[in-house]
């Protein structure tokens, strides 16, 4: 084998435990990219803000196998607006996410500057709506509270001990959420 493959091989050797322990806690600023649409995108210009999330969790046991299980939380805010074609007919929506995070992590690679990990997300949507149209305004029934779930796979890159950049994919809020991890 050569140097390339032995390295290569060993790199991405799977750990036998995870780089994030119990106790460890990270805290992740993020922007999600490819929403939710609510289904107007197919006639009309749907304009969406990135999406932005804050999340923190804490490394409760490895007592699950190689890995460790942690608790947290993902406060999350997202804003769409539709513009009807050829009519004056507005409507924007504003979600804000309230959610419990479950996450599992086991290191896929025996680089201890990579924390790999999987999830899921259960909490609250409040969502708010509005339009120009007082008619179809009075018929939308999604204002309020409403019960949100969600499953993700994730990744950081620890740049320094402390401090990295994460990637995460699935749907809590988005498809696709990047940003700034701290460790501590």
């Amino acid at each position: 084998m050569t140097q390339v493959q032995t390295v290569l091989n060993t790199m991405y050797e799977p750990q036998t435990t995870s780089t994030f322990h119990p106790g460890d806690k990270a805290l992740n600023v993020g922007i999600g990219l490819l929403g939710a649409n609510h289904g107007y995108d197919v006639f009309g210009s749907l304009k969406q803000s990135p999406a932005l999330s804050v999340t923190y969790e804490q490394g409760i046991t490895d007592s699950f196998g190689p890995g460790t299980l942690s608790l947290g939380g993902l406060l999350g805010y997202k804003h769409y607006y539709y513009e009807f074609p050829k009519t004056d007919y507005k409507a924007s929506w504003t979600d804000i996410l309230l959610m419990a995070r479950g996450t599992y992590h086991y290191n896929l690679t025996s680089n201890p500057q990579i924390d790999t990990y999987a999830g899921l997300t259960v909490g609250v949507r409040l969502n708010t709506y509005s339009n120009t149209n007082s008619t179809l305004r009075d018929t939308y029934k999604d204002d309020g509270l409403h019960l949100a779930t969600g499953i993700f796979l994730g990744g950081r890159y620890f740049v320094t001990e402390k401090v990295g950049v994460f990637a995460e994919a699935g749907y809590d809020m988005t498809y696709l959420k990047l940003g700034l991890t701290a460790k501590f």
